[in-house]
């Protein structure tokens, strides 16, 4: 039983671990502000930021509904919150 459990910690030990890769999303240079105007790549309004999730994601109001923008979506461009996404696209997000 011994000489069992000693070659299966040689066998563990020497096998090497699997690197696991986890998706998060790049970090912004600041974090999205309530009240801050959403506004897409081309600078159009996108909506209004009503919260900030500890996620990142934001909640906009997009014309009169609120959406869930994902955080991997966001950067800040010349001091500006930015989406990827366009009005029709934030308005189809759950």
């Amino acid at each position: 039983m011994r000489i069992m459990l000693l070659a299966s910690l040689a066998l563990m030990s020497a096998t090497p671990a699997l690197a696991v890769e986890t998706a998060t999303p790049a970090a912004i240079e600041r974090a999205p502000k309530e009240g801050e105007v959403l506004r897409d790549s081309g600078a159009r309004i996108v909506g209004k930021v009503a919260r900030v999730q500890a996620s990142g994601a934001v909640l906009a109001i997009v014309g009169s509904q609120t959406v869930r923008i994902p955080a991997e979506t966001l950067s800040i461009v010349d001091g500006k919150l930015v989406t990827t996404l366009t009005k029709a696209e934030a308005l189809k997000q759950k």
